[in-house]
């Protein structure tokens, strides 16, 4: 009886609208004279704020009365790219003001207070004045929140406009009840407060003040009195209904899982269409890579994957509820990339490190040459005070080699080799395989036994790369490789001074290497990263001083000990990055190895048994935020 009664004034009150259509004012959302409570449920006239730095995103979520726009109404729907429609009415109210459909639109119908539902006995209720009307309407918010069958009908929809990618459109006959709940648990989704969930469903009554005293005005006087609340909202509607949710459950969140059936993702996924966050947990406090890494996060929110379900919109909702990025900001990034590159280009160091015992030729006659061997392995830590994580690094390689003396004053050397590295900071593993050819040659001005020399190094590798990022928080593994070329030279002037227990030689030098990695795509998750190609150059200072002391006999064997110190000075910009794309976003990284000078020790000992030659030594470096340490061992035949 009353739900004819109530669909009949519908159909009234939309038909006087119709003739008396208020003059379009200037709103955020378009004002529509054929349906006169259509709006953004993101704000009036500015997009609402929430908590956690957040404010409300436009054109993503439609309200509105019955759709019965006029020409110019539809031509503005059209072009809002609405793609659903969902039509929260009975079927009698369908039946009295079917929708004029929006183009390219899908419709639905969820039918929240239908014969479906025990929520249909709501509107069999006779009433006599305006209280019993105010309490029916009261009684109905409650409903919303009690009834088995509404709660169904409300977790459909809630579960679809989750699934819709792209603006979608929900309704009723006057666009007030059923659509003002729908609207304000979405709202209290996004975070907004109470108190402007309560003035957005109030702002009905601004939107339809004409259609609702033209109404009235076609009543009779008594008439209107009775049912006057029927055609309004007032705060205590909603507000019977909020009660209810906190009597019943205790908290939203709990009516939305418990009531409603909605899981945390369903959730998260209307809150990341619902709300754009101009900063994230912790972001303004952050520097270097962590900082970029949360800007990348920030960003994601306007991609594909914020707003569906995807890992990265569940983790940055549950990243905004927990307070933290959880480090994930130092991880995204692809850091690991620039630690790798950094690494690689002090390989050849360590590549005329290998060879140092050899280089002279200054112990071998004329004509005579040396076969040689020599393993290496080394680490080295980084504490990531150049505003990156902390990283490491872990080497081991092997080179053969020989060594030729031409003249007196003239040797020359050559090696074949393979260096295995792996490097991990940030979450992420880089392992590289380098396989390189070493040519070397050394000149004295007088003699390579006394006075001063010149040495010069070069080496040239191809690089296998492959690397690993564990994400966290349910973000996955990004898995990457590709391969490049590894170059070097060093020239250095020394002087070699034969003391009477010992030989001194000092030489100062300047070495170039330079990397070049070809770029790669990452796989295996939403967050895997494009990497650019790295090309980048590092040009340095050496000094060292080796020290060798007098052969001591051990019985057969001559023991020779010896001591090497170096330094490094990086020249021009010190610091390694690297640089990646994700859905059309751009990220640096710096490596953690950002040292300008780097120390070097060690001590070594070499056993000669007639032209067999064996040894050992063992270091350390360090400098900046930089440590670690290294040994070899080495071995070789003089023919």
């Amino acid at each position: 009886m009353f739900q004819r009664l109530l669909c009949s004034l519908s159909v009234l009150s939309l038909s006087i609208a119709a003739a008396h259509a208020a003059e379009p004012v200037t709103l955020d959302t378009p004002r529509l004279s054929g349906i006169d409570n259509f709006r953004d449920i993101a704000g009036i006239t500015t997009a609402y704020s929430t908590a956690h730095d957040g404010v409300m995103r436009s054109g993503v979520f439609y309200r509105s009365n019955a759709l019965t726009p006029s020409a110019a109404d539809l031509a503005t729907l059209n072009g809002l790219g609405i793609k659903t429609i969902y039509d929260l009415r009975t079927s009698s109210e369908i039946a009295a003001t079917p929708d004029t459909m929006i183009t390219g639109a899908t419709y639905r119908n969820i039918d929240i207070i239908g014969s479906t539902t025990s929520g249909a006995d709501i509107t069999n209720i006779a009433f006599h004045s305006a209280a019993e009307a105010v309490a029916m309407m009261e009684d109905t918010n409650r409903a919303f929140v009690s009834d088995a069958g509404m709660r169904g009908q409300f977790g459909q929809l809630f579960n679809e406009l989750a699934s819709v990618d792209a603006a979608q459109l929900f309704h009723c006959t006057a666009g007030k009840d059923r659509t003002g709940w729908t609207a304000a648990v979405l709202q209290s989704i996004a975070g907004v407060d109470e108190a402007t969930i309560m003035a957005n469903y109030l702002a009905t009554n601004d939107y339809t003040a004409a259609r609702v005293a033209a109404t009235l005005k076609a009543l009779p006087p008594s008439m209107a009195a009775v049912y006057e609340p029927l055609l309004g909202v007032q705060a205590s509607y909603l507000q019977a209904g909020l009660d209810q949710v906190a009597a019943e459950y205790g908290s939203m969140d709990n009516y939305l899982k418990q009531g409603l059936g909605l899981s945390q993702e369903t959730i998260y996924v209307l809150r990341g269409k619902l709300v754009e966050y101009s900063s994230l947990p912790g972001q303004a406090g952050l520097i270097g890579n962590a900082a970029a890494g949360a800007e990348l996060l920030r960003q994601l929110q306007n991609s594909e994957l914020s707003g569906t379900y995807s890992a990265y919109n569940y983790y940055l909702q549950s990243a905004i509820d927990a307070g933290s990025l959880g480090g994930v900001e130092s991880q995204v990034g692809g850091q690991v990339h620039a630690d790798a590159a950094s690494y690689l280009l002090r390989q050849n160091a360590m590549i005329e490190q290998a060879a140092a015992p050899f280089a002279s030729g200054s112990d071998l006659k004329i004509g005579q040459y040396r076969l040689w061997t020599t393993a290496l392995a080394g680490y080295l830590g980084t504490d990531g005070s150049a505003h990156a994580e902390s990283s490491n690094e872990h080497s081991q390689g092997l080179m053969l080699g020989i060594t030729q003396r031409f003249s007196e004053q003239l040797s020359a050397r050559g090696g074949f080799g393979y260096s295995k590295g792996s490097v991990g900071g940030a979450g992420g593993e880089a392992d590289t395989d380098f396989t390189f050819l070493n040519l070397g040659a050394r000149y004295g001005l007088t003699s390579l036994e006394r006075g001063m020399f010149v040495d010069a190094n070069a080496s040239a590798g191809y690089v296998d790369y492959d690397s690993k990022r564990e994400l966290g928080g349910g973000l996955g593994t990004a898995k990457g490789d590709t391969h490049g070329n590894l170059t070097g030279a060093t020239v250095a002037l020394g002087y070699r001074l034969p003391l009477s227990s010992v030989i001194v030689e000092p030489s100062l030098g300047f070495r170039v290497s330079h990397l070049d990695l070809q770029g790669f795509k990452e796989k295996g998750s939403e967050l895997a990263l494009d990497v650019d190609g790295i090309k980048q150059t590092r040009r340095s200072a050496v000094a060292n001083l080796d020290v060798s002391f007098a052969p001591m006999a051990v019985g057969a064997w001559q023991l020779v000990p010896g001591v090497r110190v170096g330094y490094e000075r990086a020249l021009g910009d010190q610091q390694v990055d690297s640089e990646g794309h994700l859905l059309g976003l751009d990220i640096e990284q710096r490596a953690a190895f950002d040292n300008r000078d780097q120390f070097s020790g060690g001590v070594n000992l070499m056993a000669n048994l007639g032209a067999l030659s064996v040894g050992a030594e063992v270091g350390a470096n360090g400098g900046g935020d930089s440590h670690g340490f290294n040994g070899g061992l080495k071995a070789s035949y003089a023919f």
